[in-house]
């Protein structure tokens, strides 16, 4: 399979990334594709649907083996499930699946422009295919190991506020940090949509101690 694009996304580094998609709809993301004849027709009526499948590959995990039991973060490293029972990105073939918020489509000169909304991917991953989002079969009753979904932790800013404050102060409040670390109180740094951020956990809230564009 040949990748139809890659996605431009604020997430440069693994850390940080949320664990699932739509929890921070502020995390966009922007896929280009050459104008021409074939991509001109092939995203007529995508605007009907409000969310989309994407389907890609996990491209930062080495493809040098990979082990039937893992153990899910959500679970603290603590339980070991086999890989067909997780969404652990070190799969056989690294591929994955994600739903997005369609937000727009544009045309330039030379490109269509598509960007989606409450992204969980990487910059730069390969995206291999978009479907629409199907309510009636794709939205069911159903039960998993997996039910509790993350909840947000206090944020507060020891530094000015940016303008992609928002985004930011989500991706913490979700607490990045590794399942071993919950009880550290260390200053940790992610770069997050061109900024480097460092913050801390103290007792029950994230404090952002400072946060600098990249030069």
């Amino acid at each position: 399979m040949n990748p139809i694009t890659h996605i431009q996304t604020p997430f440069h580094e693994k850390f940080g990334v949320p664990r699932q998609s739509l929890l921070i709809p502020e995390a966009l993301g922007v896929m280009r594709f050459p104008k021409n004849d074939f991509f001109m027709e092939a995203f007529r009526g995508l605007e009907k649907s409000s969310h989309l499948w994407l389907i890609f590959e996990f491209h930062e995990i080495p493809d040098h083996g990979y082990n039937g039991l893992v153990r899910p973060p959500r679970f603290e490293n603590k339980l070991k499930m086999g890989v067909y029972a997780t969404r652990t990105p070190h799969r056989p073939n690294r591929l994955g699946l994600s739903v997005v918020k369609f937000e727009k489509i544009e045309t330039s000169s030379r490109d269509v422009i598509l960007t989606v909304g409450g992204v969980d991917l990487l910059n730069g991953t390969p995206i291999f295919d978009i479907k629409p989002y199907v309510p009636y079969s794709d939205s069911i009753p159903a039960f998993s190991p997996f039910h509790d979904k993350p909840s947000f932790k206090s944020v507060v800013w020891l530094c000015e506020r940016v303008e992609e404050g928002d985004l930011i102060e989500k991706v913490i409040a979700l607490d990045p940090r590794p399942g071993h670390d919950k009880s550290s109180n260390e200053e940790y740094g992610v770069s997050l949509a061109g900024y480097n951020v460092r913050f801390r956990f103290l007792v029950d809230h994230f404090e952002v101690i400072s946060v600098f564009r990249f030069k």
